[in-house]
């Protein structure tokens, strides 16, 4: 009875000992793949300053002169809420550069060798981590501070526009450019503790959204 019993837990452990052999030659082809291809692209690689510079110059233009055109004849409550909204953006995109720079690559590399939704997104957004935080931190950042800068002009016009004042214009204009200062510095603090902790799920959400967009390679 020993005997017959052991048969079917050998079995079982080979069984399972060639499912994680299986598994592991998966990931090691993997990066095998990806090494090739980060390989190939080194050269572009080196070509993201420029494009980064001529990105950002485009866009920033681009944004600036809507933001100009959409806020001439903007009433206050139009304003503000545009305000709210590319402080908010600026501190979502500048959580997804800094959890690109603190995300674990491994988790993302067992899901794609399991075939999982989003994950071969997750690997290249961990591997060109400082492409994403340059595009998130840095272009889209400095677009979001130069719209704000207009929407918060265009709150202290309305809001020293009856004030007859200067002392009194003074002190509104500098009290609502601190309000909107403290608020994106406090804001984005607070979204890069979290972006460090909840790097992978971060990342991976991201690159789920993405994936529904973009057919996976």
């Amino acid at each position: 009875m020993k005997n017959t019993d052991s048969v079917p837990r050998q079995e079982e452990e080979v069984q399972s000992s060639d499912s994680q052999t299986a598994e592991q030659v998966a990931k090691e082809q993997y990066k095998k793949k990806d090494k090739e291809r980060s390989d190939k692209k080194k050269k572009k690689r080196n070509l993201w300053p420029l494009k980064a510079l001529l990105i950002t110059l485009v866009l920033s233009a681009a944004v600036n002169a809507a933001s100009t055109l959409v806020l001439g004849d903007a009433s206050w409550w139009l304003a503000t809420i545009l305000t709210v909204i590319i402080l908010l953006l600026g501190v979502v995109f500048d959580i997804i550069g800094t959890a690109s720079t603190a995300c674990d690559i491994q988790p993302f590399l067992a899901m794609a060798s399991r075939k999982v939704r989003g994950a071969k997104l997750a690997v290249k957004l961990s591997q060109k981590s400082d492409v994403v935080s340059s595009v998130c931190c840095d272009i889209v950042g400095d677009v979001c501070g130069i719209v704000s800068g207009i929407s918060a002009a265009t709150l202290v016009f309305f809001a020293t526009e009856a004030s007859l004042d200067a002392k009194i214009s003074f002190v509104i204009s500098v009290a609502i450019y601190a309000v909107i200062s403290t608020l994106t510095i406090t804001l984005k603090a607070a979204g890069k503790g979290i972006a460090v902790k909840q790097a992978n799920k971060i990342i991976f959400g991201v690159a789920k959204v993405l994936s529904i967009f973009r057919k996976e390679g």
